[in-house]
């Protein structure tokens, strides 16, 4: 399997499965992990936070109410009262039965099948143990040269880049926020910058292109949108239909991925 690196420069672009193939399968759970490989995304993206018993695990919302059948706050409750809620059966019946996941299942099941790109959620007090727990697991699953960590959260990143500074980080723009890419590259030693749709413009990429950071774009899920991010220069496309880009791609722009 390739390195992320090794990705990096064999492909035009990467196409970066939003939450898992989250427009066909409900997002963060292994069957939208595994339709994202089925649909041929290059990286899977996927939020991380903690429980309350500092279990690492694969889920996005600081509630649980819009994706499961449970309510409260997943940082407040212990990873076994969360594994018995549904997150499957919002999005169809057939996906009835899916739980909220641990990072180590995910790690497990992925391992050897795709690229990563890790979003950190708030961990809180618990960064220090959490972010090292992360490590090791990434490690014993034969990931460290196969992820980038990404957040809005700046303090973790910095943390990350402590604890493992061979791993790439790249800090999602915050709203409303005009720090071009150079100044955080100055402040967090990154690798790369992530910003929404939105966000996009000439002065970003081009600043960001000058210090040698890739750039990765959310979420991209529509032709024109497409169109529009490849103008742009854009290396990293965050999708919730990864199989429509991918193939977008190698027919509309004879991309090699």
């Amino acid at each position: 399997m390739l390195s992320l690196q090794e990705a990096y420069e064999l492909f035009d672009y990467l196409v970066v499965a939003h939450r898992g193939a989250s427009g066909t399968a409900p997002e963060n759970t292994l069957a939208s992990f595994q339709k994202a490989i089925e649909d041929g995304a290059h990286l899977i993206e996927m939020d991380v936070q903690a429980t309350a018993d500092g279990i690492p695990i694969v889920f996005h919302d600081k509630g649980i109410s819009r994706t499961t059948n449970g309510r409260g706050l997943a940082s407040r409750l212990k990873y076994d009262d969360l594994r018995q809620f549904d997150s499957g059966f919002w999005f169809g019946n057939e996906f009835k039965g899916e739980h909220i996941p641990t990072l180590e299942e995910v790690l497990s099941f992925l391992s050897g099948k795709i690229l990563l790109n890790i979003e950190l959620k708030n961990l809180g007090t618990q960064s220090q143990f959490i972010l090292e727990e992360i490590f090791h697991l990434l490690e014993k699953y034969d990931f460290s040269d196969k992820v980038v960590i990404s957040s809005f959260y700046y303090n973790e990143l910095e943390l990350a880049k402590k604890i493992n500074p061979r791993i790439p980080i790249a800090p999602i723009r915050l709203p409303k926020d005009t720090t071009l890419p150079s100044k955080l590259k100055e402040r967090l030693d990154c690798e790369g910058f992530v910003c929404s749709i939105e966000e996009i413009s000439k002065e970003i990429i081009d600043d960001a292109q000058r210090c040698n950071l890739f750039v990765g774009v959310y979420s991209v899920d529509f032709e024109n949108q497409l169109d529009y991010v490849i103008s742009h220069g854009v290396k990293a496309i965050v999708t919730n239909y990864p199989k429509e880009i991918r193939q977008l791609l190698a027919s509309k722009y004879k991309a090699r991925v």
